[in-house]
């Protein structure tokens, strides 16, 4: 068994082409502008932070290890802030768990889907 999924996601990419690459690489989005073409399932009134830059640095907690939503919170509110602040979430971040939890529960997975894979 290979020691590291990279290499068989290379084995298998070997024979992928790229039917249009980008000319530019400022044109390409973000990954929290990606994000955050997913519907937001909040009410406008209680939102402090965008959704795209959220998720983004949720998957960023995910792939560090955070197994639990009190990790990820931890590792938003921790990120450097200058970073945070490029990401989309500036200043202080004040993030319960719960309040991840329940965010995430209400994500319409096939808007999540198509706003990704397409």
């Amino acid at each position: 068994m290979p020691s590291s999924p990279i290499n068989v996601l290379a084995r298998h990419l070997e024979h992928v082409t790229v039917a249009n690459p980008p000319g530019d690489l400022p044109d390409l989005l973000t990954l929290a502008e990606v994000l955050d073409t997913v519907p937001d399932p909040r009410s406008r009134r209680g939102r402090r932070y965008q959704l795209g830059p959220l998720l983004a640095l949720s998957l960023l907690a995910v792939l560090s290890g955070a197994t639990s939503l009190a990790r990820i919170t931890r590792f938003i509110a921790g990120y450097d802030p200058e970073l945070r602040q490029r990401a989309g979430l500036p200043g202080t971040v004040r993030l319960g768990a719960s309040t991840l939890g329940r965010l995430l529960a209400r994500l319409d997975g096939d808007a999540f889907d198509t706003a990704t894979c397409n």
